[in-house]
């Protein structure tokens, strides 16, 4: 499967669409895209922290496993220079 080269504005806003939906996160405010750098890696990006809100951010958390492997296989981490 071919990958989506996306930009990091693109992955958070898709990310925290996708966090909101989930029980317990529907105030969710953000997250933080970075970069993987390691050679080989399977995916070229990652969520460093996030912005749980007013929303329960162990509830959150949980929420983020689901979903950030999920987009990793997805789309690639596209840098405009």
């Amino acid at each position: 499967m071919n990958k989506v080269p996306v930009t990091k504005e693109q992955i958070e806003r898709l990310i925290v669409g996708d966090l909101q939906g989930f029980p317990g996160c529907e105030d969710a405010q953000g997250v933080i895209v970075v970069p993987v750098l390691v050679h080989g890696a399977a995916t070229t990006w990652t969520v460093s922290c996030f912005n749980a809100g007013g929303s329960d951010g162990d509830a959150c958390d949980r929420a983020l496993q689901h979903i950030v492997p999920h987009f990793q296989r997805a789309y690639d981490l596209f840098s405009r220079h």
